[in-house]
């Protein structure tokens, strides 16, 4: 059984699905035959770096899109993903052809749609097989023969006929309570402040970081650390942060598996986006033995199961769930946190779930199209029309 684990942006940018790929791929190759293709970073005999045009690439800059200047920077961020994900797509037919997988996992939309649109032109039909990263809709997914949830409230909006349910896991070796930190010496932070955390994309339109800072602001000597991927909303986000809580906040871009070091340096996680897919950042605090404040949809409320719940949308609401719990409380909340992660996101009791899956997925019969007479009618009817309306043209 061979596998190939395709993820456009892993090696340009540290978001929710590059550090599932990572992870993903870290966990199964000592197991399985995995090669993974990846946007950027340094190629191996199992890691393959797929030539394509990425998201941040300077030739995209200037492109023209017909939105309005509010929606400009979101809109740009999805014409940039769909274009870093087709060409990535196209470029790794050549090696994926002469692999001869036998699952191919994509886990962009974009990848997923070219790779199964041109399953028929391998040798031996590979099964394609899609995580569900944004919470796709079953009528709007990909073209795929699997698609992989990661909870059980987006399994249920899923295609079921072809949809199975594996959460993110987290690697606990690396993540835990018993990681020691200089994080807050090496930026001032006093021993005795309240240290909330955030880790996301510095942006407006989905992690919300403007709304964190405004509402952390409103708390007297509490302390607040973003850390993320920067894009265009970055600098105006960090000019908002200096301007409302002066030296108080703290901004940086790390390697992931530095993220520890800035958990454990915290007391309080919270994340501002009115829904996450899954959410990966939150069981990393949770492994950590942070408490966690976030949305309170029910997607979030079965996965974090342990937290504090509020509506994201009300200016207020963080800042009032900040003052109104006592600091004695923190502790106790983040070690319920910690039970459910170990529960139900430690990757070492998930990793023998994906070996099942995959197996499964390989041994499955190939669906392609096939000749029929239907087929031939339909493809006949069209034909026939094409043919009356270039006699009116």
């Amino acid at each position: 059984m061979k596998i190939a684990l395709l993820c456009s942006g892993l090696g340009q940018i540290r978001r929710g699905h590059e550090v599932f790929a990572r992870a993903l791929f870290d966990l199964l190759s000592d197991d399985l035959d995995i090669t993974l293709f990846k946007g950027g970073g340094e190629a191996t005999q199992c890691e393959r770096v797929i030539d394509s045009i990425p998201r941040d690439a300077p030739g995209l800059d200037q492109m023209h899109l017909p939105v309005s200047p509010k929606w400009r920077s979101a809109a740009m961020e999805v014409e940039r993903m769909r274009i870093e994900g087709e060409t990535f797509a196209y470029a790794a037919l050549k090696p994926l052809l002469a692999g001869e997988f036998d699952v191919i996992h994509c886990l962009e939309r974009e990848v997923c749609d070219v790779v199964y649109e041109n399953r028929h032109i391998f040798a031996r039909t590979p099964k394609v097989l899609f995580s569900n990263g944004g919470a796709i809709a079953g009528r709007e997914l990909p073209g795929c023969d699997y698609v992989q949830e990661h909870t059980a409230y987006n399994l249920a909006r899923s295609a079921r006929h072809k949809a199975f349910m594996i959460p993110h896991g987290v690697d606990f070796s690396l993540f835990h309570s018993g990681v020691k930190s200089d994080f807050r010496m090496r930026h001032n932070i006093p021993s005795e402040a309240l240290v909330v955390v955030s880790v996301g994309t510095i942006c407006y339109w989905h992690k919300r970081m403007d709304y964190v800072i405004r509402e952390v602001a409103k708390v007297p000597d509490v302390w607040l650390v973003i850390v993320g991927q920067e894009n265009a909303d970055s600098p105006a986000i960090k000019s908002l942060g200096r301007e409302l809580m002066g030296g108080r906040i703290v901004f940086g871009t790390m390697p992931h598996e530095e993220l520890p070091r800035v958990y454990s340096a915290a007391d309080v996680f919270t994340l501002g986006s009115l829904f996450e897919t899954f959410g990966i950042a939150y069981i990393e605090a949770m492994a950590m033995g942070l408490p966690v404040v976030c949305t309170n949809h029910p997607n979030q409320r079965a996965i974090v199961q342990e937290g504090i719940f509020i509506d994201m949308k009300q200016p207020g609401a963080l800042s009032n769930a900040l003052r109104n719990t006592e600091r004695t409380q923190w502790p106790a909340i983040g070690k319920r946190g910690l039970t459910v992660a170990r529960l139900h996101y430690d990757l070492a009791a998930l990793k023998p779930r994906y070996i099942d899956r995959y197996r499964a997925i390989a041994a499955a019969p190939v669906d392609l199209p096939q000749f029929t007479l239907r087929a031939k009618a339909m493809a006949n009817a069209k034909n026939t029309f094409r043919s009356i309306r270039r006699m009116f043209d």
